[in-house]
This record gives C-alpha cells, sequence and structure tokens, in this order.
C-alpha cells in the first residue's frame, strides 16, 4: 500500500507552479478527508544539486516496508530532465539515483513524470543493473499545465483513497479514457519484451547462453537450458534468472 508521497518541481520562475498546485490542492486535501496515513510533502528544487539533494533525502527517509511514489514536475527531452536553472540530468543518470531508492524499498517505487516526453525513460533503462523502480507514469509527447492538473487530480484522489496504484489507474482511466497518462509495471513490461526475444533464440540453445548471459548479466546452466523441451520452459527458466538478479526483493 502506497504510504508516502513525493513531489519534487523544478520549473522555471514564468512557469506554473503545477506541483505545488496539485499538491496543495488534492494531496494534502484528500489524505486529510480521507484520513490516511500517508506522508506526503512538497519541494522545489531549482538547480541539479538541490534535485539529487533531494532523492538523497528522500533515501534516508524510506525503509523496506515503503511503497512509495516520487512525482517530478519539470521540463523533459528524449535525453534528459531539465530543471527550473536550465541545468540537465540524464535520464540513465537519474536511474542510477532511482535504483538506490528501488533497493532501499524493495522494488516498491512507482515514479510519476510530469515532464513532457518522459515514456523515453525507459529506453534507457540498463537491463544489467537492477531495476530503478517498480513502475512509471508518464506522458510520450508534449505535457500542457492542464493535463498536469486534470490527470493527475483525479489519479491522486483515488490512488489516496485506495492506496493501489494499479487500481487506482484503472479508475482514472475511466474517467479520463481519452489521456495520454501510460503506466508501465516494469516486470509485466520485461515479460512482454523479453519473453519475444527469448522465443526467437528457443530453437538454439547454445546461442541463448552467449547472448543473454551477458545481455541480462545472468549465468546460465547449459545442462538445465539443454533439459529443457519446450519454447515456453526455455522463456520461463531464463526469465526467472533475470528477475531473480534484477527485482529488489
Amino acid at each position: 500500500m502506497v504510504n508516502k508521497i513525493y513531489i519534487i518541481e523544478s520549473l522555471r520562475t514564468d512557469d506554473d507552479l503545477t506541483g505545488r498546485e496539485l499538491y496543495k490542492d488534492v494531496i494534502e486535501r484528500y489524505v486529510l478527508f480521507y484520513k490516511k496515513d500517508i506522508h506526503h510533502n512538497y519541494s522545489n528544487a531549482f538547480s541539479k544539486i538541490e534535485f539529487l539533494s533531494k532523492l538523497k533525502e528522500i533515501l534516508s527517509e524510506i525503509n523496506d516496508e515503503d511503497e512509495i511514489i516520487i512525482h517530478i514536475e519539470a521540463h523533459g527531452g528524449n535525453e534528459e530532465i531539465q530543471f527550473g536553472n536550465y541545468e540537465l540530468l540524464k535520464w540513465t543518470e537519474l536511474e542510477t539515483h532511482l535504483i538506490e531508492i528501488n533497493l532501499k524499498c524493495k522494488n516498491k517505487l512507482h515514479l510519476n513524470l510530469a515532464t513532457c516526453h518522459g515514456m523515453h525513460i525507459a529506453e534507457k533503462i540498463t537491463l544489467t543493473r537492477t531495476a530503478p523502480y517498480k513502475s512509471y507514469i508518464s506522458a510520450l509527447r508534449k505535457l500542457l499545465p492542464n493535463e498536469i492538473i486534470e490527470d493527475n487530480s483525479i489519479f491522486y484522489k483515488e490512488i489516496i483513497e485506495t492506496q493501489d496504484v494499479f487500481k487506482s489507474y484503472i479508475e482514472f482511466c475511466k474517467q479520463r479514457p481519452k489521456t495520454q497518462l501510460r503506466i508501465k509495471d516494469i516486470e509485466t513490461a520485461m515479460k512482454i519484451i523479453l519473453g519475444i526475444q527469448i522465443s526467437r533464440f528457443s530453437n538454439h540453445p547454445s546461442l541463448v547462453k552467449s547472448f543473454f548471459d551477458n545481455y541480462l548479466n545472468i549465468e546460465i546452466d547449459n545442462r538445465q537450458l539443454n533439459e529443457l523441451k519446450t519454447e515456453n520452459e526455455i522463456v520461463e527458466y531464463v526469465l526467472n534468472l533475470f528477475f531473480n538478479r534484477y527485482l529488489p526483493k
């Protein structure tokens, strides 16, 4: 159950502070209304160093029982996030800091990127490391301030009421069927994407080991692999090795 929500905003001085509005008008209000024991915090991180300092603060506050949301309000592009003072942070560098947080809370970090082109963060995931989050919510194209407020107001109301991100997203979509916000569960997405890739190698067991050992940072046992009879068995075997290493437990 979600028990901590962090809003980090880094916008320019002439931007609408949508994160602050969302925090004051929705998150504070509904935590009080539903009488939920949810820790919540808003911070304005104008620079890269302030933003990274906030992530370190979050890391120090959480424990392995927490399920948390980190909501980032900033400008984004295909390769990076941009802060209020125009400094840049590569998605790959952000991933490094998120991995530390997701490790500490045992794969219970949900990342909500209220940035333009936020979906591109998924393209930068390094599969040889540990999962940087359990799920992420974002958009592929440009986000307008009114979209951020309207979509997230409904979404966070549901989250605070149910304390379940995935149930809340389903209810949110019923109310906002044309939304461009998408949620991706990393384990589910990896099962689909990697499952297809592994199945294409399944008729060539020697290639399965030589390719996926390095690609996924796993050690496939050739003896076990050769005992498997079907494509599904091979896919399941490799995926289990991967998830046992990739997902924090």
